[in-house]
């Protein structure tokens, strides 16, 4: 373990919590996160297939284009299955139509991500000796790739993305008292979800172009922002960014402790899904 990984989990988790409050923000879930809802999952078998296609030859922007595509693509196929659920909950109460849609677009998630992990799992198996390596690193999550210009890179992209989210931070917080209400104040609700859920699409393909596949740092790290300091859109993107980049630079430290050397994907994997659950029983 060394400073560069360290500074590369701390750039990855805040990337990643950074993501999972604003699609919990946007889609109103509590529970949406970037590997629930599939955009990790998406995000690493494009990764992959251009690994496998052989696609990296064209430049080094081809990983992060590769991941952003595949997490854009990943979030269309969720919000269009939620959108097909609307239709079920045309005729349940208000209570009931707000539980629905929230199980519908975990659901939807969970669906996706199981579909682009078992892709993966495809081209994991058909790969060759010198590609095996770059595969693994993208199913398991892996910081041992990241090096100086990648981190600028991810930082780079950080940053950019707390700006956009602090420049639209009022229009986010109208929003959140729901779209009826943000409308009739002159907000444009659907230019404002497009452009937030870009930024976590943007967010969770640079975090997996960084570190590959990294689960519930987008999860845990918005809701313990809540807990710690509870506030308006932008104090709570800044907390959370700031959340799971401590939570992953932890996880990244556990990881090189315990006996093994395991990467801080498993870390996260093994605390974060009783999390999860807990997360699940009370919403």
């Amino acid at each position: 373990m060394t400073a560069l990984s360290l500074m590369g989990a701390f750039v990855v988790g805040a990337l990643l919590a950074l993501s999972g409050a604003t699609l919990q923000s946007v889609l109103r879930n509590p529970l949406a996160e970037p590997y629930m809802l599939g955009l990790t999952g998406g995000a690493s078998l494009f990764v992959a297939a251009a690994f496998h296609f052989g696609w990296t030859f064209l430049g080094a922007f081809m990983l992060p284009a590769s991941a952003f595509a595949g997490a854009c693509c990943s979030l269309i196929v969720v919000c269009a299955v939620a959108a097909l659920a609307d239709r079920s909950r045309s005729r349940a109460g208000r209570e009931a139509q707000q539980r629905l849609g929230q199980s519908a677009v975990v659901l939807a998630g969970f669906m996706t991500g199981s579909f682009a992990c078992s892709l993966q799992m495809l081209l994991l198996a058909q790969a060759r000796d010198a590609t095996f390596a770059a595969h693994s690193k993208w199913l398991f999550g892996s910081l041992s790739g990241v090096t100086g210009s990648s981190l600028s890179c991810g930082a780079g992209v950080l940053v950019l993305s707390l700006a956009v989210l602090f420049a639209e931070a009022h229009r986010l917080d109208v929003l959140s008292l729901g779209a009826d209400r943000a409308e009739c104040l002159g907000i444009d609700t659907r230019r404002l979800r497009f452009l937030a859920l870009g930024i976590a699409s943007l967010a969770t393909a640079t975090a997996v172009a960084l570190a590959g596949a990294i689960g519930f740092v987008g999860l845990i790290a918005p809701h313990v922002a809540r807990r710690l300091l509870p506030g308006r859109h932008r104090v709570f993107v800044l907390l959370s960014a700031g959340a799971g980049g401590v939570a992953l630079a932890l996880a990244t430290m556990v990881g090189a402790i315990l006996p093994g050397d395991l990467s801080p994907g498993i870390v996260c994997a093994l605390v974060g899904a009783p999390c999860f659950a807990l997360l699940l029983l009370r919403h």
